[in-house]
């Protein structure tokens, strides 16, 4: 499971990329006018959107499939942006956002499929630790890539940046690709695990519960006998 949340770190690394880097690329890049709200504003409308829906076309699908596919489409939307063109900037933020709707929801799904009783705040919590490694990690990064390939206007390197920043991106499906059956038989074996888990606790309390019922008819039948 640890494995697997560290292959999402590069994803998550997008979106941090979307709040610290995207918006100097935008405005160095097409100035001060550029349409960075318009384009922003379509990730939180085709989440609304798209979440309800693949959540009732994807329900027979394992979770892991869908994070798999859901982190693949939006690692490679960063590669759109190598065109440094207002058109491309749209066709990033669509299929980044086509992508989240996909894998997102699915990540808080598995983690608490496979968390054993007990611990599923535990899981949960671990699911969300790429976005605060990510954001320590693109800080810096991303400055560095600004400085080197687009520290000011026209910024006509800035295509090398984001190439940089698609390469680093798609490490993370690739290992989940390349461990995808341990990563999965991993994960089946927790969820039998925390399946079994259930099912011991759920007897435990249903044979206590017949041990209080017993109990209480030998009381009933003392005290009617007396």
């Amino acid at each position: 499971f640890l494995l697997f949340i560290f292959f999402l770190i590069g994803v998550k690394m997008v979106f941090r990329h979307l709040d610290a880097t995207f918006p100097k690329w935008m405005t160095r890049k097409f100035g001060e006018d550029a349409p960075f709200g318009s384009i922003y504003a379509i990730n939180p409308f085709l989440i609304i959107v798209l979440v309800p829906i693949v959540a009732l076309y994807s329900k027979s699908i394992h979770p892991l499939d869908s994070i798999t596919v859901g982190a693949w489409i939006s690692a490679l939307s960063v590669f759109f942006l190598i065109w440094q063109t207002i058109p491309s900037a749209f066709l990033f933020m669509i299929f980044l956002s086509i992508g989240e709707a996909i894998w997102s929801p699915r990540l808080y799904e598995y983690t608490t499929l496979i968390a054993p009783k007990g611990r599923e705040g535990t899981y949960s919590s671990l699911s969300s630790a790429p976005f605060f490694m990510a954001s320590l990690a693109v800080g810096y990064f991303g400055g560095f890539l600004l400085q080197e390939y687009c520290p000011e206007a026209p910024c006509d390197k800035g295509w090398m940046m984001w190439l940089i920043i698609g390469i680093t991106t798609v490490i993370g499906p690739i290992g989940i690709v390349i461990f995808y059956s341990w990563i999965k038989g991993n994960g089946t074996d927790m969820e039998i695990e925390s399946e079994q888990t259930t099912t011991t606790a759920y007897d435990e309390e249903n044979e206590g519960e017949q041990e209080r019922s017993a109990l209480l008819g030998k009381d009933r039948t003392a005290k009617t006998v007396n």
